[in-house]
């Protein structure tokens, strides 16, 4: 709706409110003023005053209550106004006077009462009567038991293997050259004896061990058996020639075998040996060893592998074992 109308509508339900209420006013002062004439005692009768009032009541009420016009429009709101200013703070009120301490009270302090007298320490009471019995008498000391027999003596162990060689020490220093000794006499012709021939070279093509005892190394391969003295079954060489004889012998260790021990035996007798310890780092380890000794007929030499230790060779013969007689010997 356009705002000339808005307006229009506005000035028009203001003069109805104006003009109602001086309607209501001008019906009020009336009615007041017949109230005063009746009050006053007029000439006018009872009956008739009330007739009139009534009348006048219904007058006004007709004028007040008019047909109710069509509602207007309402208008739209205002804009919101400015809030308005805070106001003073009030003034702090005055602190009071303190008030009068009340009077002390009348009661007095009751008076401490007397201590009690400590009552009388009891009598001591009499001991007890010592038992009646008497002691026993002391028992008489047993002798001593005989001594018994000697036991007889245990049979005496057998005789332990013998252990590894230990390692070789180092050399010692050398000694001062000695003073020259004085030059002996010629010394005569000796015949040199009709050596015999006894030699023999043999070799091993595989792998031995580890072994679970100690064990003869047998050699399968045989280069040269002169004589006849070496026994490929058994890997020993036995001795027919009293003489003095020269025997070798060589060993191998791979990666994927234990410890290697080995030594060269004279029938029971445990000669020079070689030992080369296991090692990851270390695919190979070889070593030999050598030794000049004196034989009697019936005398055995060989090979031992010692317990819990393994022996690697193939076919390229790595392990070899060597002796020959150097001479006879009466």
């Amino acid at each position: 709706m356009k705002p000339f109308q808005r307006s229009t509508w506005l000035i028009l339900l203001q003069c109805c409110v104006i003009v109602t209420v001086y309607q209501l006013a001008t019906c009020l002062a009336e009615e007041q003023s017949v109230q005063g004439h009746s009050q006053t005692g007029t000439h006018q009768p009872e009956s008739q005053d009330s007739e009139t009032l009534h009348i006048q009541r219904q007058q006004c009420t007709n004028s007040i209550h008019g047909i109710p016009g069509v509602p207007g429009i309402p208008g739209s709101p205002g804009p919101m106004g400015p809030p308005g200013l805070k106001g003073q703070d009030g003034l702090v009120g005055l602190k009071g006077n303190k008030g009068d301490p009340g009077p002390k009270g009348d009661g007095q302090q009751g008076q401490k009462g007397t201590q009690g007298s400590p009552g009388q320490k009891g009598d001591k009471g009499n001991p007890g009567q010592k038992g009646e019995g008497q002691n026993g008498q002391k028992g008489v000391q047993g002798k001593p038991g005989p001594k018994g027999d000697r036991g007889d003596p245990g049979h005496k162990g057998s005789t332990g293997q013998n252990g590894p060689t230990g390692p070789r020490g180092p050399p010692g220093q050398h000694g001062p050259p000695g003073q020259q000794g004085q030059k002996g006499d010629k010394g005569q012709a000796r015949e040199i004896p009709n050596v015999s021939r006894m030699a023999f070279s043999v070799a091993r093509t595989s792998q031995l061990g580890p072994v679970s005892e100690h064990t003869a190394v047998i050699y399968d391969k045989v280069y040269a058996n002169v004589g006849n003295a070496y026994d490929a079954s058994i890997g020993k060489f036995t001795c027919s020639v009293s003489g003095v004889y020269f025997f070798m012998f060589s060993s191998l260790r791979a990666i994927t075998s234990s410890n290697l021990l080995m030594c060269l035996m004279k029938n029971d007798t445990q000669l020079p040996c070689v030992y080369l310890k296991f090692s990851p780092q270390r695919i190979y380890g070889s070593a030999s060893n050598s030794v000049i000794i004196d034989l009697q007929p019936g005398d055995e030499v060989w090979v031992r592998l010692y317990n819990g230790n393994s022996l690697y060779s193939n076919i390229d013969d790595f392990v070899t074992f060597t002796g020959y007689l150097l001479y006879e010997t009466s």
